[in-house]
């Protein structure tokens, strides 16, 4: 038995030997490599975040403006509040995303090269229309976040942000890549806006 038996055991360990190397290199490859990808992630996105908070403090003045001229919001909240309540828009808060990240999944599919820097020039401007009335207080704004039962009971008839940037994304969607789409969303969205009396931000 031991004889007969030898040989394929033999064979089974060679080729289990021959199998090995590849397990056995490939793995720490890849495990090398992913501490790099996941630092060069990092870089790229501590750039773009300070890149995005350089945008935004040059806005300071337009944002301050708009809380100034809102008698309620003065009252209510006041305008360091105010101006955190802005960066929340901008970077995220309250199960949103925030506006930088949202816009440049948007702008992804706009792969016209011609029209891409008009449609993100549409969405900053977009942007700060809506950020500047979302971020006042929650008794004087007149965008709500969501839609959600609570934000209806006590926001009730305010439009919601959270739908208006699904109605965003669904345009970015079907898109082909001309950004026609994404701006008629865009000019949409502008409408309701007028027609809830926010007026757009100025320089």
């Amino acid at each position: 038995m031991a004889a007969r038996w030898g040989p394929r055991e033999s064979g089974r360990r060679r080729r289990t030997k021959r199998s090995m190397p590849i397990s056995r290199y490939r793995a720490p490859q890849i495990l090398r490599a992913l501490p790099i990808a996941f630092a060069i992630f990092l870089i790229a996105r501590a750039c773009c975040l300070a890149d995005d908070a350089a945008t935004l403090d040059s806005w300071k003045d337009s944002f301050r403006g708009v809380w100034q001229a809102d008698h309620c919001e003065g009252e209510w909240q006041s305008w360091n509040k105010y101006w955190g309540q802005v960066h929340d828009f901008y970077f995220g808060a309250r199960g949103y995303a925030g506006w930088f990240l949202d816009s440049q999944k948007i702008l992804v599919h706009v792969t016209d090269p011609s029209t891409n820097a008009a449609v993100a020039a549409q969405l900053t401007s977009l942007g700060r229309r809506i950020g500047g009335e979302w971020a006042k207080q929650d008794d004087c704004r007149k965008v709500r976040t969501s839609d959600t039962w609570m934000e209806r009971a006590t926001e009730g008839g305010k439009p919601a942000l959270l739908a208006w940037q699904d109605q965003l994304d669904k345009a970015a969607a079907a898109d082909s890549g001309n950004g026609a789409l994404i701006g008629a969303a865009v000019k949409s969205i502008n409408s309701q806006l007028d027609t809830i009396g926010v007026a757009p931000l100025t320089e």
